[in-house]
């Protein structure tokens, strides 16, 4: 990368760390900053930001001295730190990551962390912020995530898959320091920031990436799996038994399992069951007060038996149905 990058949008250039330090608490997490050496008399600090839909660049600059950061709050996005000159060693409880040019951090909600920043440390925050991510997971699913997204915190940026991230943050950079480039049309920041949550969900090990890989796979199943997916998709209240499902694809009901099992790792009627769940907790989240009942909804969805759901419900969510209509109350 550029060894200065956004300087559009700069916000702060200044001597003062204390004024840095409550500059970049604005744009990030509040925190304590050290100074780890005596003499601060050469200290320079830069600060600039600008956003693209839910995804925030925050770029930092200390020169003259090392620091010493502590978050005094836990993280409630997702920042992924990558360096562009210098080094910083991020620690996360018993974890450390060296973030320097082959190597990012990945800070994940309730996540509370210490850094040390090597003097002349320039540093790009990618902040995404936590519901527009696991909307775009859910999105990306098919059905509701309950989890946290939890991303492992050591990012190798010399793997395929996180170059490829990394090459798109680089662009997204050199089209933003482009008077009236794309970036800067508000239709464009959709795109962007959906290719930025997609290419990290792909990249960085999570507690979701077995369920993609899943999907991924089964995107690439012969045609019969996908159109069968669609059909699910398209009407999850309707019939969709597996005879049902096996002749709208033409294919007999055992290729069809076998075909799910394979690409997906459940049998249809599993996967049908996940969309119907998801489309249920969803309606349950956003209802509004005294619209429906938890009833209602489940056999809105293709659940005939109530209490049966109401197990599979708990199983997936944690918690009854009737409490997720409560808390959307």
């Amino acid at each position: 990368m550029a060894m200065a990058v956004l300087e559009r949008f700069a916000v702060l250039s200044s001597p003062d760390l204390d004024e840095f330090r409550h500059s970049v608490s604005q744009f990030l997490t509040p925190h304590r900053l050290t100074p780890l050496a005596g003499n601060t008399a050469g200290v320079h600090t830069d600060l600039s930001k600008t956003s693209v839909g839910p995804v925030s660049l925050v770029y930092c600059r200390n020169s003259g001295v090392e620091l010493g950061v502590h978050l005094t709050e836990n993280v409630d996005y997702y920042d992924i730190n990558l360096a562009l000159h210098g080094r910083n060693r991020v620690t996360f409880g018993r974890d450390e990551v060296v973030v320097d040019a082959s190597r990012a951090a990945v800070i994940s909600p309730r996540m509370r962390v210490d850094m040390r920043l090597s003097d002349d440390y320039r540093q790009l925050h990618v902040r995404i912020e936590r519901q527009a991510l696991t909307d775009h997971l859910e999105a990306m699913l098919g059905r509701s995530a309950p989890a946290v997204i939890r991303f492992e915190p050591d990012m190798d940026l010399t793997g395929p898959a996180a170059r490829g991230w990394l090459r798109t943050v680089r662009i997204l950079l050199q089209d933003l320091d482009q008077p009236a480039g794309l970036a800067e049309h508000l239709l464009a920041a959709a795109p962007w920031a959906n290719l930025l949550m997609t290419g990290l969900l792909l990249a960085q090990p999570n507690n979701y990436s077995p369920q993609l890989e899943r999907i991924d796979a089964g995107l690439r199943q012969p045609t019969p799996v996908r159109r069968a997916m669609d059909v699910i998709e398209c009407d999850p209240s309707a019939d969709l038994s597996v005879d049902r499902l096996a002749r709208a694809v033409r294919m007999t009901p055992r290729s069809l399992q076998r075909h799910f099992r394979s690409a997906l790792g459940v049998s249809p009627h599993e996967y049908v069951q996940q969309v119907r769940l998801a489309r249920v907790h969803e309606e349950l989240r956003l209802a509004e007060p005294g619209t429906v009942t938890v009833t209602e909804v489940a056999l809105r969805w293709g659940f005939t038996h109530v209490p049966r759901f109401a197990g599979l419900y708990r199983k997936r969510y944690g918690t009854p149905p009737s409490q997720t209509l409560r808390d959307a109350l």
